[in-house]
């Protein structure tokens, strides 16, 4: 089975397909849009794609793939973020390391750890953690180190200065496995959608939700994102326990079809 995923080699989305499966031919994206254009293509058969982190947040991006390409949610993974301070060759002194190769996020999840032990260093940011470890181990140079997953210091051949330098020891990444077709209910299941507001009115979030409590379905989500259209105009994204197929859901979305666009984004078994 082909699985698209972001790349290169080496991060935390290419340790999601070897923990989803291991004997997977893996095709490596430079963004998450490619990757659902991928699955859309039917160049891959599914996407790993990240949903949110404990630490930093939902990636918003995936949200407005998932709205755009119609495609729909089929697993959800927790993969548990550890980040390791890795170097060239024999480097093994973190006081002499002068730069630091690290990606966005991954300085984010390691603020803490960077400021009490890199105080001095350059911070220079890098598209992925995979592309942090390749620059360093093309380097050669002793003096440089990049913070990255486990499979990208075995990948770019870098030693391991320092072991799991997040700052939370809780940091998880929830990730999605998305693809062309739907899933049957497994009675322990998760559903997200996207809604949109049809009219603008007092109360009518409110009114929204309720439907859901009357029915005792329990929400675990709820966040929303600009619609891309007018300023003020947003998309609500909600996960909640249950199958779009079940009695009790499909009824609380027949009735919030009355003042919503819904988006049924996928029913897949949950993992927490």
């Amino acid at each position: 089975m082909k699985i698209a995923t972001l790349g290169p080699e080496g991060t935390f989305s290419h340790e999601a397909v070897l923990k989803y499966s291991n004997d997977a031919e893996i095709l490596f994206n430079g963004t998450i849009m490619g990757i659902f254009e991928s699955v859309a293509g039917g160049k891959a058969k599914l996407g790993i794609v990240p949903i949110e982190n404990s630490v930093a947040g939902t990636v918003g991006q995936t949200l407005d793939c998932l709205v755009k390409f119609g495609i729909k949610i089929r697993d959800e993974m927790i993969l548990p973020i550890r980040h390791h301070l890795a170097g060239f060759g024999n480097a093994n002194d973190i006081r002499n390391i002068r730069t630091l190769y690290v990606h966005p996020q991954t300085y984010e999840q390691c603020e803490l750890f960077v400021k009490r032990f890199l105080p001095k260093a350059e911070i220079i940011e890098t598209s992925s953690n995979g592309k942090s470890a390749e620059i360093v181990a093309k380097s050669k140079d002793k003096a440089s180190a990049s913070i990255i997953p486990k499979t990208a210091t075995s990948i770019y051949g870098l030693r391991m200065i320092k072991k799991d330098v997040q700052d939370s020891r809780f940091n998880v990444t929830r990730f999605f496995a998305v693809g062309n077709s739907n899933n049957k209910k497994t009675g322990y299941d998760r559903t997200s959608i996207a809604v949109y507001p049809q009219i603008d009115k007092p109360g009518l979030l409110y009114n929204m939700l309720g439907e859901f409590a009357k029915r005792k379905i329990n929400l675990t989500k709820i966040e929303s994102r600009p619609s891309k259209g007018k300023l003020g105009d947003y998309i609500f994204y909600i996960d909640f326990q249950g199958h779009k197929s079940e009695k009790h859901v499909n009824e609380s979305l027949k009735v919030i079809e009355g003042s919503f666009f819904v988006n049924v984004l996928g029913s897949y078994p949950r993992k927490y």
